[in-house]
């Protein structure tokens, strides 16, 4: 199988697999998982009844560039160093948009699919099964 990275990421984390296996029966290997906390959304613990906090200053969106901008850097070295051949991104609409405006042309061509959705939440056998549907 030619070596390939799958991404499942929202706006403040992302989880990277190595993709193994076959193509019938994929297997996903954990290889590094990024956290951004600055991006999500946070409770302003000041108030008792704990209501979402609404940054005004444009802090959040800033820190989900910066995310963004951090995740991109991490598969360019990935594709510089020849971990992967075929890129897999598996995140919201929004997000991936963000993405693509930072690839570049580059890093733009490894991309094999876009899967949108929010998947960070799953485990490895559902990513697994769900990858399988997905593989060319």
């Amino acid at each position: 199988m030619t070596p390939t990275l799958f991404v499942v990421a929202d706006q403040s984390r992302a989880h990277l697999y190595k993709v193994g296996g076959t193509k019938l029966n994929p297997t996903l290997e954990p290889v590094e998982h990024l956290e951004h906390p600055e991006a999500r959304e946070r409770l302003d613990p000041s108030e008792s009844n704990a209501h979402l906090h609404v940054d005004t200053s444009g802090s959040e969106a800033e820190e989900e560039r910066r995310f963004v901008r951090e995740l991109v850097e991490r598969l360019r070295k990935g594709q510089s160093s020849g971990e992967f051949r075929k890129l897999y991104i598996a995140a919201p609409a929004n997000f991936v948009g963000r993405l693509r405006k930072h690839y570049g042309s580059s890093l733009g061509r490894m991309v094999e699919r876009e899967i949108i959705g929010d998947y960070t939440r799953q485990d490895e056998r559902t990513l697994t099964k769900r990858f399988a549907q997905w593989i060319d």
